[in-house]
Parts: structure tokens; sequence; C-alpha cells
């Protein structure tokens, strides 16, 4: 069967949304992955992120006019509460993800899940005094009570599911949580640090989505995406310079929203569900 159709504000042909991740880690980061003890340097190739990355990309971000979607761990937000406190008042918006990001809720016990979910959104809540609507895992990784945990705390989208191009819901105990898909177009991570890529990659990329999502859109079945960078991976140079070119280059195409990942939650929610939180 094919997908039914799909609808965005004012005729739009395609959603684009720029995704950040500000992670923070315990015992080492993605530079090198260890064991029960710190690594020291990859800890500290993590902290670039807030200190340096975030700050480049936030730049960016405001010389375009972009919202953006930044996935925050609540400990990278205790550690750099004046870029959380700077994204969320240029209105960008601040997403849930995690505790730290070596920290997997498939590791947890239920309580220690629901404990970690709960003091995430604390902590993000306290700096920007707003409560957090979006949730990603650090790595996707969720268990079977994730999603019942995150609808009580008010979270009505999550980006931790593969499974599709545009927004669907699933009814968890009577209350819609939308799938926000993971898609994956342009990632650093995927795409330049594991398989060490040239940067140029991430542009072919995402041009090569965008082009054909956009056909698409033309064809009157709007789809959405993204392009993603961590904060301590495409925060250095050679990687925010592609990003930035991405940015210019859906910049160029008429009728494109650009939005958030909650303001494209939000509006699948009134006009797919009909009530939103």
């Amino acid at each position: 069967m094919r997908p039914a159709p799909f609808e965005l504000p004012n005729k739009a042909k395609i959603a684009v949304s720029f995704f950040v991740a500000l992670e923070s880690f315990i015992k080492y980061s993605q530079y090198r992955r260890g064991g029960d003890k710190p690594d020291y340097a990859s800890l500290a190739y993590g902290e670039f992120g807030g200190r340096v990355g975030i700050w480049r990309i936030m730049d960016i971000l405001n010389k375009y006019g972009i919202k953006g979607t930044i996935d925050t761990n609540g400990l990278a937000a205790q550690k750099f509460p004046d870029a959380v406190k700077e994204l969320h008042n240029a209105g960008h918006e601040i997403v849930a993800h995690g505790w730290a990001n070596d920290i997997s809720l498939d590791t947890l016990d239920p309580e220690k899940e629901r404990q970690v979910i709960r003091e995430t959104i604390a902590a993000l809540e306290s700096l920007t005094g707003k409560r957090p609507v979006g949730w990603v895992s650090p790595g996707h990784r969720i268990t079977e009570h994730t999603f019942k945990y995150l609808v009580e705390e008010g979270i009505f989208w999550t980006g931790d599911i593969p499974s599709d191009e545009v927004p669907y819901h699933r009814e968890i105990d009577g209350k819609p949580l939308v799938i926000m898909p993971r898609l994956d177009y342009a990632n650093d991570l995927g795409l330049l640090f594991n398989p060490k890529n040239p940067p140029s990659v991430y542009l072919e990329s995402y041009k090569a989505a965008f082009d054909l999502l956009y056909a698409e859109g033309e064809a009157g079945r709007p789809k959405v995406m993204d392009a993603l960078v961590h904060a301590h991976i495409g925060g250095r140079a050679h990687i925010a310079g592609v990003f930035e070119q991405c940015i210019r280059y859906a910049k160029g195409f008429t009728d494109v929203w650009f939005c958030t990942k909650g303001e494209i939650a939000r509006w699948y929610l009134e006009r797919y569900v009909k009530k939103t939180n």
C-alpha cells in the first residue's frame, strides 16, 4: 500500500530542520571509546562542543534566521548553562537528550531510566524556564518503557525511530506521541567522523536528498528532512563550513518551510490528530 498523503503548512514542498547535538560524557566521547575508566583525551574532545562548537553553530543559525533543534544532554546543560540559555533566548528548540551521552537508556533498570528522563527534563527546564516537549535518546537506544515515561513527563515527540520519512504517531496511555523519524541524510558522525570521509560528502548527501524530496514535494508528496551536526564534531571549522553551505543551498529554493522538529510535530498533531499538548 502506498503511503498516505501528507501535507505541510502553506502548501510547502518540503519541511527542513537543522539539528544540533550538544552532548557531554562521563567516561569517553566518540573520539575514542573506552572501558570503565575515564579517557581524558576523549572527554576533552567532547568538551569542544560546549566550549567552542555550539557557539560557532549558533552564530551560523542566527546568521540565516534559522531556528535550530538542539538535542541537549542534562549534563551538557549543567556544564554549559550560558550556551543553553542563549540558545533558548534566541528561539531555538531545546530538546532533551538523556543525562550524558555515554549513558544508554537500555542499560538501566526501569526505575533508573525513569529517573534519568525526569532529571534531564528538569535540568533543561531549570535553565530555560520552559519544559522541553521533544526527546531523543543517546544512541537512539530505548526500552519498552521509554515512551510511557516520556508521555508521563509531557513529551509529545521523539526522534528515536527510523521507520518512516514523515511524522506519524503512536497512542501511549491514551495520548499521542509523534514519531519524528530519524533520517540521517546528513549526519556528521555517520558520514564523516566514523568513516573519515572528507567534509564535502556531507554536502553531497544533503543535496542529493534535498533535490529528490523537493521534487516529490513539487509532485504533491511533500516530505521532511534535516541536517545533523554534533557540536563537538560538526562545530569544528571544516565541518561547520559545509553545514552552513547546506543552509545556503536550501535557502535558494521557494516554498521551503524552515522549522524546528517541535514545530513539525505540533503541526502534525493539529492537522492529523486534532489535539495538542
